[in-house]
């Protein structure tokens, strides 16, 4: 495993989170996480457990990944994302509709974007 992939193994903490425009208080997930395991994710503590496959694809220098979901709410769905990694801090921009990734991270009530910023947490 190499590149971005190999970089986002572990636990991460969400940090902030933003949908449609609106930034959710921090005591809406004060324990969601999203644990990276070779392509596999799961996503805690926000309602619901999300299990799936995570895909990046680093071509052409746009930072974007799919989520194939296999179990929780969005069972069957794939979801797509543009993200940035900074050492230990995560950003993601993911279009909730399963549209193409979104062109900035940036999210308004016209769209169905959700916007994370997570911490790696170990």
């Amino acid at each position: 495993m190499t590149g971005d992939l190999a970089r986002l193994q572990g636990r991460w903490k969400v940090a902030s989170l933003e949908i449609g425009g609106a930034k959710m208080p921090a005591a809406m997930f004060p324990n969601a996480v999203v644990s990276v395991t070779g392509d596999l994710f799961e996503s805690s503590g926000m309602g619901a457990i999300y299990r799936g496959k995570l895909a990046l694809s680093e071509a052409s220098g746009a930072k974007v990944f799919s989520l194939t979901f296999d179990a929780g709410p969005e069972q069957g769905r794939v979801n797509h994302a543009c993200y940035a990694l900074d050492g230990d801090l995560w950003t993601i921009c993911i279009d909730t509709k399963g549209g193409p990734p979104p062109p900035a991270f940036a999210t308004s009530a016209a769209k169905g974007y959700a916007l994370e910023t997570l911490e790696r947490s170990g």
